[in-house]
């Protein structure tokens, strides 16, 4: 099967999500708009080699309208590689691009589209972008999601037209439920247990986007109170975006620069090596899909502390596989003692095995490549081709 994938291919879900399909033997093309230089490094910084093809076209410019200045030479690079499908992930920039590029092509390829949590939570809320996305989802043939909050909004705002031929599908991108799970155990036996010194700090961590969103801004707060309340703490924030110069603003206005850390963008393995020695893994987003980010961290092994939204109570057991908090700082902050009180290993377990029965990447993958076997109407169940795998450490 050829695979045109119009994605982003500076994300590194992006990339990890295609390269597995090349790993299949698809045939894989990947039409982004910048970021086509971006790499995957193995255990020694060393960039890996890709195994599909990349067609840059330059970064977007003037928001959402510099992805239609990209019609043009999107539509010759699709239709020149006459995919049997093509899948755009996000609806409001790559969703729109694909239907530009098939508008009017007699022989289209159909069209499956993937969206991230803000396509169909927040997006829609914008008069000039709900009928982007119902145009896109309309469009599709199939439709994924990565949760049943997700394919409900998809499904509302779809109507009332008739859901896509193939469905609205249920599942995540998954995540390297084992390779993660290693990675857990050899870095949290590398580290001594929490504790063992009167001055061992609570180490908490964010890999989260720094946009205001994620509010990063309240688990600021929150460490603040955590200092008051006399509580030793360490926070690392892995990531980088548009509210960096805010947070780091009020960073030093409430005097923590001794306590929090501003990592900016890090490779994955580094986020997977501090994520796993963490005490505390924070997500309190006001809104989301289900986050990879999350899904590592539990395969990692490392305590959640969550916002108590509709997408993390699924994957959060209130006081048992993790904390569910308000957003707001002094519960984050109680959150985060909480979090350091529980039975780590015990939780680690836990956590794994619902990892790796509901967000297994082959596991999950494998049922998306047969709902596009369905579409382009193949039969496609070859041996995976090795690959050598990324090993962070």
């Amino acid at each position: 099967m050829k695979i045109a994938y119009l994605a982003w291919h500076g994300s590194v879900h992006t990339r990890r999500w295609v390269a597995w399909f090349a790993a299949r033997g698809h045939e894989v093309h990947v039409v982004t708009c910048g970021g086509g230089a971006a790499r995957d490094v193995d255990a020694d910084g060393r960039p890996v080699e890709l195994t599909y093809e990349v067609h840059d076209l330059g970064e977007p410019r003037a928001g959402k309208l510099g992805y239609l200045l990209k019609v043009g030479a999107a539509r010759r690079a699709v239709r020149a590689l006459e995919p049997d499908v093509v899948h755009a992930h996000w609806l409001t920039s790559y969703g729109l691009l694909a239907l530009a590029v098939l508008r009017g092509w007699k022989s289209a390829p159909p069209l499956a589209v993937t969206a991230h949590g803000d396509d169909v939570l927040i997006a829609p809320r914008s008069r000039a972008l709900r009928p982007i996305v119902q145009r896109v989802l309309r469009a599709a043939q199939l439709v994924t999601v990565p949760s049943d909050v997700m394919a409900e909004a998809a499904l509302e705002l779809i109507r009332p037209n008739d859901p896509p031929r193939a469905g609205i599908a249920v599942f995540q991108y998954g995540v390297e439920t084992a390779r993660l799970a290693e990675v857990g155990r050899r870095v949290r036996a590398q580290r001594d247990p929490r504790g063992s010194s009167a001055d061992d700090p609570l180490r908490i961590v964010s890999a989260r986007a720094l946009l205001d969103l994620y509010r990063i801004d309240a688990l600021i707060e929150a460490v603040a109170l955590l200092r008051e309340r006399g509580v030793h703490v360490q926070c690392h924030l892995l990531g980088d975006g548009p509210s960096r110069a805010s947070l780091e603003a009020q960073v030093e206005r409430l005097a923590l620069g001794a306590l929090v850390t501003f990592h900016g963008a890090v490779t994955p393995g580094e986020v997977e090596r501090v994520v796993a020695a963490s005490d505390a893994y924070v997500s309190v987003s006001e809104s989301d899909g289900v986050s990879l980010a999350l899904l590592e961290a539990l395969a990692l092994g490392a305590v959640p502390v969550l916002s108590d939204i509709p997408a993390n109570r699924p994957w959060v057991n209130d006081g048992e596989t993790g904390v569910l908090v308000a957003i707001e700082p002094a519960s984050i902050a109680d959150g985060i003692v909480r979090a350091g009180a529980l039975d780590r290993e015990r939780l680690a377990a836990d956590n794994l095995a619902m990892v790796g029965e509901r967000a297994d990447r082959d596991t999950n993958l494998a049922a998306c490549e047969l709902l596009l076997d369905s579409l382009v109407g193949v039969s496609w169940n070859p041996e995976p081709v090795d690959a050598a795998p990324v090993d962070p450490t």
